[in-house]
C-alpha cells in the first residue's frame, strides 16, 4: 500500500527554464541563534533583513543608500525559500526568452550596495534586537542557467533544481572576504562591468566548478592577502 506520509514525491518536471538563482546568507548566523532566549528577538531581526532584500528586488525607500527610491526590477522571483541562515531566489524571464537589458548588472548592483553597507541594516535592528553578536555580514552569489520546476504529488509548492542553484550557493560561501561573488554567466557586458566597478576573475577551487570565470568587486579583489588571493583566483589572461 503506497505511504500517504511521504514528503518528497514528485509528479513531474518542466521543460527547462532560463533563470537566474540569488544565494544570501547570514554570517554568523549560527553563533546568534545560540544565545539565550532567542526565540524572543530572532523574528524582528529576520524581517529587518529580508525588508531590505525585499526591497533590492521589489523596489522601494534603500534608507541603507542615501534613502535611494528603488523602482521595480523588470523581473521578479518566481520562487523564494528561507533557507534557515539566508534565502533562496529564481529569477526568470517575465514572459521572454531572456532578461531585459540591464537587469542582471541592477540586480547585482543593488545587492552589492546592501552588503558594503549592511552596518545601516544592523543599526536599524538595535531597538528590536537587543544583543551585540548579530550577524556582522550577508553575503551574495548569482548564478545563471536552466532550472527544473518539480510538480509536487501532493499539491504541495513546487521545487526547483538546476546546476545554477548549486553553483550561487557555493559562490556565496567562496571567499567570505569577499562575500559577493557573482558567476560570468549572468553575462553582463564589459563596459558594463566596467561602469559598476566589477573585475571578471577565475575561481579555481569551487566544489565541482573548476575554473569558473566570476565577477567580483575590483577594489575588494585588490585587498586580499596575496595569499589568500591566489589560492583562490587566477587572472583572466
Amino acid at each position: 500500500m503506497e505511504n500517504q506520509n511521504d514528503t518528497f514525491k514528485f509528479s513531474s518536471a518542466s521543460h527547462p527554464q532560463n533563470a537566474i538563482a540569488l544565494v544570501y546568507d547570514l554570517e554568523g548566523f549560527s553563533n546568534f541563534f545560540n544565545q539565550p532566549d532567542v526565540q524572543e528577538y530572532i523574528p524582528a531581526f529576520l524581517n529587518v533583513i529580508s525588508e531590505s532584500v525585499s526591497t533590492c528586488l521589489f523596489g522601494g525607500n534603500a534608507y541603507w543608500q542615501d534613502s535611494a527610491k528603488y523602482p521595480p526590477l523588470s523581473s521578479t522571483p518566481i520562487h523564494e525559500k528561507f533557507m534557515g541562515d539566508g534565502g533562496l531566489y529564481i529569477f526568470t524571464p517575465d514572459g521572454l526568452t531572456d532578461f531585459r537589458e540591464g537587469f542582471p548588472v541592477t540586480l547585482c548592483n543593488r545587492l552589492y550596495m546592501l552588503r558594503k553597507n549592511f552596518n545601516a541594516v544592523l543599526q536599524k535592528c538595535t531597538d528590536s534586537v537587543p544583543v551585540v553578536a548579530v550577524p556582522k555580514n550577508i553575503r551574495f552569489g548569482l548564478a545563471r542557467g536552466s532550472v527544473y520546476e518539480l510538480a509536487s504529488q501532493h499539491g504541495s509548492a513546487s521545487e526547483y533544481i538546476g546546476f545554477c542553484i548549486n553553483l550561487s550557493s557555493r559562490l556565496q560561501s567562496y571567499c567570505p572576504d569577499l562575500g559577493f561573488i557573482v558567476s560570468a554567466r549572468l553575462k553582463i557586458p564589459a563596459e558594463k562591468l566596467a561602469d559598476s566597478g566589477y573585475k571578471k576573475v577565475i575561481a579555481t577551487k569551487i566544489k565541482g566548478f573548476p575554473k569558473e570565470l566570476v565577477l567580483v568587486d575590483q577594489d575588494e579583489y585588490n585587498k586580499l592577502g596575496d595569499e589568500l588571493r591566489n589560492h583562490l583566483f587566477e587572472e583572466v589572461l
